[in-house]
């Protein structure tokens, strides 16, 4: 069973719910260290994620006035002060998806946020940020495509794909992008695959085979 046949299978073992089921993609490693293994990156999907995102433009002056053009938030290093309390933090990223930080006040933004969106694997990656002077929407444009590839002691990557609204043609791009890309990141290559199973989001697994 390739993807395309995958894809068919998980839409016939997923009854229809009153919410757009998202696609996950489930890769089980083999012959890894899992007290050492560790992948934290993201992927910009041929095909996007088939839903909207929450991006938030961190930075100063002219940057975050950029970032209003094309961001659902926007936040000026002199709101800092704002955030002392955690609840707050909390609160305020808990809809966003990605934050695009101008450089020149990451170490300041890590200090203020840094507590609350580590756990939670919302820090900014060295992609995110964007050098002093710059212009954060066409970094923006490119996370509304974008998913994490998260992973840290465990021999299992989950990471979603798209929604059960996207063409089978389009889900399967995605998968393949995906896949391709999580296992160009394995030592050892397809030897450190054990299987792949992909399912909507109440629906049951399926094994990809082939």
């Amino acid at each position: 069973m390739k993807f395309k046949e995958a894809i068919k299978k998980a839409r016939e073992a997923s009854k229809e719910r009153k919410f757009d089921q998202t696609l996950e993609l489930i890769i089980n490693l083999k012959s890894i260290d899992t007290k050492s293994y560790s992948l934290n990156d993201t992927i910009k999907l041929p095909e996007g994620r088939g839903k909207d995102f929450v991006i938030c433009v961190v930075g100063t002056g002219d940057f975050v006035i950029k970032g209003r053009k094309c961001s659902e938030k926007t936040i000026d290093k002199n709101e800092f002060s704002d955030y002392k309390d955690k609840k707050k933090v909390k609160k305020f990223v808990s809809d966003v998806d990605y934050f695009v930080v101008e450089a020149t006040v990451m170490a300041d933004f890590a200090k203020t946020f840094g507590q609350v969106l580590g756990p939670i694997g919302k820090m900014p990656l060295p992609h995110h940020i964007v050098p002093p002077g710059g212009d954060p929407c066409p970094r923006a444009t490119d996370l509304r495509k974008t998913v994490r590839v998260k992973a840290k002691k465990t021999a299992v990557v989950q990471v979603p794909v798209g929604t059960e609204k996207m063409s089978d043609e389009d889900l399967e791009k995605n998968l393949k992008a995906v896949y391709e890309f999580i296992l160009h990141k394995q030592e050892h290559g397809k030897e450190n695959i054990r299987n792949l199973i992909i399912k909507f989001t109440m629906g049951k697994g399926v094994k990809v085979n082939g």
